[in-house]
């Protein structure tokens, strides 16, 4: 009778120990052993070098930083819950709050030097943003072991729809954007996984944020038509031979901005016959939402800040031969970020001349002749995320 009871209690926690054996495992990076615990479908759609690059409640950084950040990592598990072949066990995560981490050591780094030096010696302190979520790890009994359901092939799925919502995010699509994540959080919301809570929660920040800026468009509207101020602007050659617009803008009041965007209007005809006969817009601001693993400054537009841009046209041949380009600030993002902002040089502070100005309306660009040619920076990259949580 007492070995029953033994047994008994043995086989209720069987687990929540299994919960605390694959943690222990993640923690001391035995990332076989961690592979080795999960469910049979999950191994039979992913190789252990896949599998490494998805570690279910691992952090969502490359290769450079997991062993770091993962350090910085504190799991608490609660008690088991059982229903009949499956059990879940509920998880508190204490983790660094990466975008705000990257965005506060990038503040201080400023635009010339990276922040990952800096990064790394506040790891090393512990002297950085933290967040605390929940999560569950699922669990299955197969072969009269408990094993850990990540169902990664739908994890992947909703990943990469995550993906395309960031690329729609920095092309200004907002109800496109808006739609995908409440289509990812409910998903997610519904998905027995290990580590699918602590994704929604993510996407559900993110999400909230993104309503923000979708309700602040008339502000960031007139911002842009009198604030956001082109100067130099001008059409010529790019290094690679093609027609490009290059110039600088000026951001002219107190609110820091994280993209800007260029439309380019191309008009046929003159007087009342004047048309559009095409509008190609271009990113020349974009701050990332994510996480970068510091491989590019995660700085905001800063008042008063003045930036270079260029980018080759896209415009068709014919359109660009027939039509007269005009350069107009389209679109906007305001910062939001907890992070400090970054301190403006004083030798890139406008004058009091250009901050007063305004905007005009748009710039009439001048097609160059052919003999005209200047190397023109490239259009700014849109981030698009990748698969990080990438181990060695």
């Amino acid at each position: 009778m007492v070995a029953a009871l033994v047994l008994g209690g043995c086989e209720r926690n069987a687990p929540r120990k299994a919960a605390l054996r694959y943690l222990e495992n993640l923690h001391e990076s035995n990332y076989a052993a961690c592979y080795g615990m999960l469910s049979d479908q999950d191994r039979k759609e992913r190789t252990l070098a896949e599998f490494l690059t998805e570690i279910p409640l691992a952090p969502d950084v490359g290769p450079a930083w997991f062993h770091p950040v993962l350090r910085g990592v504190q799991f608490d598990p609660g008690d088991a819950s059982r229903d009949g072949l499956n059990a879940s066990v509920p998880v508190t995560i204490t983790a660094p709050d990466l975008p705000l981490w990257e965005r506060t050591v990038d503040a201080s780094a400023g635009r010339d030097r990276g922040g990952g030096q800096n990064a790394a010696r506040s790891l090393q302190a512990e002297d950085y943003p933290k967040i605390a979520y929940g999560d569950v790890i699922y669990l299955t009994r197969e072969h009269r072991h408990w094993r850990v359901v990540a169902d990664l092939a739908e994890r992947d799925r909703i990943v990469d729809m995550h993906r395309e919502a960031i690329v729609d995010y920095h092309q200004y699509d907002y109800a496109k954007v808006i739609s995908a994540y409440q289509r990812m959080v409910a998903d997610l919301d519904g998905l027995k996984a290990t580590g699918a809570a602590g994704l929604a929660t993510r996407y559900r920040t993110e999400l909230a944020a993104l309503k923000v800026v979708q309700a602040e468009i008339p502000a960031a509207t007139a911002y842009a038509a009198k604030k956001v101020v082109l100067g130099d602007v001008a059409m010529r050659m790019s290094e690679e031979r093609v027609p490009a617009i290059f110039g600088s803008i000026t951001n002219a009041d107190d609110r820091a901005l994280d993209g800007v965007q260029i439309a380019v209007t191309w008009y046929e005809g003159r007087a009342q016959n004047l048309k559009a006969a095409y509008i190609e817009k271009h990113p020349v601001v974009t701050t990332p939402l994510e996480f970068t693993d510091f491989s590019l400054p995660v700085l905001p537009f800063v008042a008063g800040e003045k930036r270079p841009f260029g980018f080759i046209l896209t415009a068709p041949v014919q359109v660009q031969q027939d039509a007269a380009p005009y350069v107009t600030v389209s679109a906007i993002v305001f910062t939001h970020s907890n992070a400090p902002l970054p301190k403006l040089a004083l030798a890139n502070a406008p004058s009091k001349s250009v901050a007063s100005a305004g905007t005009p309306q748009g710039v009439a660009v001048m097609k160059p002749s052919s003999a005209q040619s200047s190397v023109v920076t490239p259009s700014p990259v849109v981030p698009t995320p990748a698969a990080k949580n990438s181990t060695p």
